[in-house]
C-alpha cells in the first residue's frame, strides 16, 4: 500500500469517527414531554394526557374563556383550576421522562397568572433542583400575558421528573399560576463509550499520518 493510500485511509477513518460522534448530540432533539402544550386534552376536570396531577385533579382551560392572551394553541393549564379553585396551595402537575446521565437539558415554559388579586408562588422542580416564581397581581383580571422562562438541568439519572406546584397563594385562588408550551429538550448530550472508542481510533489514525510524513 502506498503512503498516499495509508494517509487517505487514516484520514477517512478519523473523519468517520468524528461524524459518528456528532450523531448522539442530535438524536434526542425535540420535546421529551408528552402533551407539553396541553393540546391533546380538552376536559376542564380530567388530568391532561401524559401528566399526573398533584393534589386536586384539574384539567385544561380553553383560551376562549377570555380574555386570556393566548400563548400556544387553544388550551393552557391553571394550577388550582376548577378542581381546587378556593384553596390551591399544593396543587400541581408532573411528568417523568427518560434522560441520559451527564446530558444537559433545558426546560422552557410560558408562565402567567389569573391576575385577579393577591400573590402566588409557582415552584418548578426538576428532580432535586427547584426555582420559585413569585406572581403579583395587578388586578386586571386575566389580561396578563405569558412570559417565557428557561431552566438548564444536568441529568443525574436515567429518568427525570418535572413538576409545577403552587406553593403559596394569598388570594384564595384568585391569582393561580397558569402555564403553557412546556418543553423539556436536550441541550447537550454525552457520547456513548463505543463512540468515544471510535473517535480514539480516528485520532490515532491522524497521529499515524503525521509520523509517516516526518
Amino acid at each position: 500500500m502506498s503512503f498516499k493510500s495509508i494517509t487517505l485511509s487514516a484520514l477517512g477513518f478519523a473523519v468517520a469517527a468524528v461524524v459518528a460522534l456528532a450523531i448522539p448530540l442530535t438524536a434526542q432533539a425535540g420535546n421529551l414531554l408528552v402533551n407539553g402544550d396541553f393540546e391533546a386534552s380538552s376536559s376542564t376536570t380530567l388530568t391532561p394526557t401524559g401528566w399526573t396531577n398533584i393534589g386536586h385533579s384539574d384539567g385544561v382551560i380553553p383560551y376562549s374563556i377570555g380574555p386570556v392572551p393566548a400563548y400556544d394553541g387553544l388550551y393552557f393549564y391553571d394550577l388550582g383550576g376548577y378542581g381546587n379553585a378556593s384553596g390551591p396551595i399544593g396543587d400541581g402537575i408532573k411528568q417523568t421522562v427518560a434522560t441520559t446521565l451527564g446530558a444537559t437539558y433545558t426546560l422552557t415554559f410560558g408562565l402567567s397568572s389569573e391576575d385577579v388579586s393577591g400573590n402566588s408562588t409557582l415552584r418548578v422542580l426538576i428532580d432535586g433542583i427547584f426555582v420559585d416564581y413569585n406572581l403579583t397581581s395587578t388586578g386586571t383580571y386575566f389580561l396578563k400575558g405569558f412570559t417565557t422562562y428557561s431552566i438548564d438541568y444536568l441529568a443525574t439519572a436515567s429518568s427525570t421528573t418535572i413538576s409545577f406546584i403552587e406553593t403559596a397563594n394569598t388570594s384564595g385562588g384568585n391569582n393561580d399560576p397558569m402555564i403553557d408550551g412546556v418543553i423539556f429538550d436536550v441541550k447537550t448530550s454525552v457520547p456513548e463509550p463505543a463512540t468515544i472508542l471510535l473517535l480514539g481510533f480516528g485520532l490515532a489514525g491522524l497521529a499515524g499520518v503525521r509520523r509517516f510524513r516526518k
